[in-house]
């Protein structure tokens, strides 16, 4: 049985991004989107948003990137996929803090970590990179001290999960916003 085209090309879009092969994986993964125009699942639409988001953050496309994760986010809320809602939101904020708008990301931050709170059983690692987020843009906006509580949660997550690269940088922030 033949596989139905988006899949095909969600599968090789993927093997390009694997590859390094990032302008390649854009172009596959925008005619993944282009083949479900003529209908698909909306939750399969959702997910090549969400590819194409991150392939273009890659690419140092915050505004694309936005966009992409922006119409999954919609979708995922349409179709009531909580989990898949919260890390496109919690990629919203980030995308939002990097571009310098920290109040309007603040609300994505919010959701995404109070989706992950209600989650059984609690998904440690995306609450903790939800903290992430939150703790980033509160420190960008001079909010110390709930900064410092995001990262206080955020580093026994992360060392419940083993995660070494987020225990560093989690100390690293809590150690500078105690010091300042």
């Amino acid at each position: 049985m033949p596989r139905r085209i988006p899949e095909s090309l969600i599968e090789q879009g993927r093997a390009a991004y694997r590859q390094g092969r990032l302008n390649y994986a854009r172009q596959i993964f925008r005619n993944a989107l282009k083949a479900c125009a003529a209908g698909c699942d909306a939750e399969l639409k959702a997910e090549i948003h969400v590819a194409i988001g991150k392939v273009e953050r890659d690419l140092n496309q915050n505004e694309p990137a936005l966009n992409h994760y922006c119409s999954a986010a919609e979708i995922f809320r349409q179709v009531n996929n909580q989990m898949s809602l919260a890390h496109a939101a919690r990629h919203i904020a980030d995308i939002l803090r990097e571009m310098g708008r920290q109040r309007q990301a603040e609300p994505f931050a919010v959701d995404a970590i109070g989706i992950y709170r209600t989650q059984n059983p609690l998904p440690r690692l995306h609450l903790a990179n939800g903290l992430r987020v939150a703790a980033l843009l509160n420190e960008d906006m001079q909010n110390h001290d709930t900064s410092l509580r995001c990262w206080a949660e955020a580093i026994d997550l992360y060392r419940q999960e083993g995660i070494d690269a987020g225990v560093a940088e989690s100390a690293m922030h809590i150690a500078s916003l105690r010091g300042r």
